[in-house]
């Protein structure tokens, strides 16, 4: 990429995001960053963050940044663009200095409160099944963008990075690009100079409510509508809570050309499934369409799946995938850490390792849970994470109080809150509910104890490990701790019970 600073900022100065400037003479910019420790020769350095020191302003010129841009001006000797929204001016600066990258594939951003990692994964394999096709993905767990892969940091990045995904992705030759698209994304403007061609919006519940997130639901919606002002496509779960708004702001959108439904119960809707059989292996089901009637196999348990499977077929339909492709790829399709399930061999236990970590999502895996093992006792092991989405907490507990037949509480991601704390909270929801439960911090241990537990009571149980999913990290103190995932736990006490 060959750019100037003078082009950059005639480039805010025409969105009217540009207050004051110092520029040098002619300097060309060989790329975007805010991390001071990633800073090359020639890049501009974003000032950004409620936590930021000019100490980090100080050691990315040290470290060669041409230039900086911020809302304020640091007493420091280098050209500066200061400008009105610094979120904002990430979104245009990137923008342009990838000359939209986005246009050189099919781009298509999903947001929904569940189901938008696993809807990712069924599109991702649809589109290995089209012959001579590379696609990429970014989701909240991992990414691969054609040139790079690895494990995801957050959902949907900031713009710096998205834009530098979109450019690898362009670069590798990628025909498809699907990506996570999270309320925080849309309510700050990370995606705000990104035009989706489809705009997939799965459902809706309360989540993350919080002084640093969302101050109520109401905000948390609007966030997640805004989508559709990205969006010429827009396909819509009528399934979903709140359908009739989430279908008014499709319509009245300036951007969406068209709408495409999803239903398991109504069946108008443009993609719909019904004749639905659970079965621990996967779900089955027919699906019916203007153009096709047939039976779907699905190698992922979970009779809420299927609605994410539905707006993954009309999305691959829309790009035109064929219906053989479509179910070809959804029968190898797995999500690592979505309904994993595993059986003992010498005990009636079955355990269920799942993402679940909100309200709605909660409830989904419990009622998945009862309609696979209707005869089972069902137990749960989970706790809700520190220093976001308080809400969680009462909404986890008295969930879980509802449905389950024993409950443990432990820890998920704490940071830097007490787990002690968050696990009382929770267990305040829990009491609600008449229900009873106990508190085991250390994680592995909890789980180990839900399986010691299943043993003694000589009864068929199910042990829900919520939360984690395939997470190799625990947030403890402020630090990304290694974690050897609920997986592998649940692996080796049923390989220690199986001897």
């Amino acid at each position: 990429m060959s750019e100037t600073i003078e082009h950059i900022a005639a480039v805010l100065s025409q969105r009217g995001l540009l207050k004051d400037q110092t520029l040098p003479g002619h300097q060309e910019v060989t790329g975007l960053t805010f991390n001071s420790r990633d800073v090359q020769e020639g890049q501009i350095f974003f000032c950004k963050g409620k936590a930021f020191k000019e100490a980090y302003l100080r050691e990315a010129l040290e470290r060669g940044a041409c230039a900086y841009i911020s809302e304020q001006t640091y007493s420091v000797e280098a050209p500066a663009l200061i400008v009105k929204d610094i979120r904002l001016a990430m979104s245009v600066v990137a923008d342009f200095f990838y000359k939209k990258p986005y246009q050189a594939f099919h781009l298509t951003g999903i947001t929904g409160t569940k189901g938008k990692t696993t809807t990712t994964g069924y599109l991702q394999s649809i589109f290995q099944e089209v012959e001579g096709n590379r696609s990429a993905y970014l989701s909240s767990s991992h990414f691969d963008d054609g040139l790079e892969a690895g494990a995801s940091h957050m959902t949907t990045p900031e713009a710096l990075e998205l834009f530098r995904r979109f450019d690898h992705a362009r670069e590798s030759g990628c025909q498809y690009f699907t990506m996570e698209v999270s309320s925080q994304a849309l309510k700050y403007g990370r995606v705000a100079e990104v035009e989706f061609e489809v705009g997939a919006f799965l459902n809706i519940s309360p989540d993350h409510i919080s002084p640093v997130e969302h101050p109520n639901f109401e905000d948390y919606f609007q966030s997640k509508l805004k989508l559709f002002q990205h969006s010429k496509v827009a396909v819509l779960n009528k399934d979903s809570d709140h359908f009739d708004r989430i279908l008014q702001a499709a319509q009245s959108s300036e951007t969406v050309e068209k709408i495409l439904t999803v239903s398991m119960k109504d069946e108008s809707a443009d993609y719909y499934a019904c004749e639905v059989e659970s079965k621990p292996e996967g779900e089955h089901f027919t699906l019916k369409t203007a153009d096709f009637t047939g039976r779907v196999v699905m190698a992922m348990p979970g009779i809420f799946n299927i609605e994410n499977a539905l707006v993954a077929i009309a999305i691959a339909r829309y790009y035109g995938v064929s219906y053989a492709d479509i179910l070809k790829g959804l029968a190898r399709c797995k999500a690592q850490g979505r309904m994993e399930i595993y059986h003992s061999k010498r005990y009636p236990i079955q355990v269920v390792v799942d993402f679940a970590h909100n309200k709605l999502s909660f409830e989904k895996l419990f009622q998945a849970a009862r309609e696979m093992y209707p005869k089972a006792k069902v137990t749960i092991v989970f706790g809700a994470p520190g220093n976001k989405a308080e809400s969680r907490r009462k909404d986890l507990g008295q969930v879980a109080g509802k449905w389950a037949d024993h409950i443990i509480v432990t820890m998920d991601d704490p940071g830097t809150e007490d787990p002690q704390k968050i696990s009382e909270e929770i267990l305040v929801a829990i009491h609600e509910q008449k229900a009873t439960a106990q508190v085991v911090i250390d994680r592995p241990k909890a789980i180990a104890l839900a399986f010691d537990q299943a043993v003694e009571s000589q009864e068929e149980t199910v042990i829900l490990l919520a939360g984690k999913g395939d997470e190799d990290t625990m947030k403890l103190d402020g630090k990304d701790c290694p974690y050897a995932t609920d997986t592998y736990y649940a692996l080796k006490k049923l390989e220690e019970l199986d001897r």
